[in-house]
């Protein structure tokens, strides 16, 4: 995904975790990491949200050329009107983008060590998945 520049943007990371014995584990695209349940210090979720950059790399190209289409396929020198009306659908486009953000949610397990494993998920999921690793760790120390 392209983000104009920005490289302290952050990066959808889909995964998930699974449970064995007593050991946490996550996949994510990086790979796999697994971690002790008595190796935890925190387990939290933050939610992402960016601009939708389809949108505004769509809207800015549609403002620069399109109106210089209109402008160079004109029969007419009466085009004035829809090279303004073809330019503000393009910025029209673009400011949609930074509306209509790309939204998810971190699931964030930091160790005593202070390794920080993550993964995504879907906005609202985060707390989910919070909670149903808190369960997991509860019942492996009830064990």
């Amino acid at each position: 995904m392209n983000n104009f520049g920005s490289h302290n943007q952050p990066q959808k990371n889909p995964g998930s975790f699974s449970i064995n014995d007593n050991k946490l584990r996550i996949q994510n695209n990086t790979g796999q990491s697994s971690v002790l349940f008595e190796d935890i210090s925190s387990i939290t979720w933050k939610r992402h949200s960016i601009p939708n950059t389809m949108f505004v790399f769509i809207g800015i190209i549609i403002a620069i050329l399109g109106p210089s289409f209109v402008a160079t396929n004109s029969k007419n020198g009466d085009s004035g009107f829809m090279i303004f009306v073809i330019f503000l659908i393009g910025v029209g486009i673009a400011i949609y983008g930074f509306y209509v953000k790309t939204i998810w949610e971190d699931v964030v397990v930091e160790t005593r060590g202070g390794m920080l494993l993550s993964y995504s998920v879907e906005e609202n999921e985060g707390a989910i998945e919070v909670n149903r690793i808190e369960n997991a760790r509860r019942e492996s120390n009830k064990i």
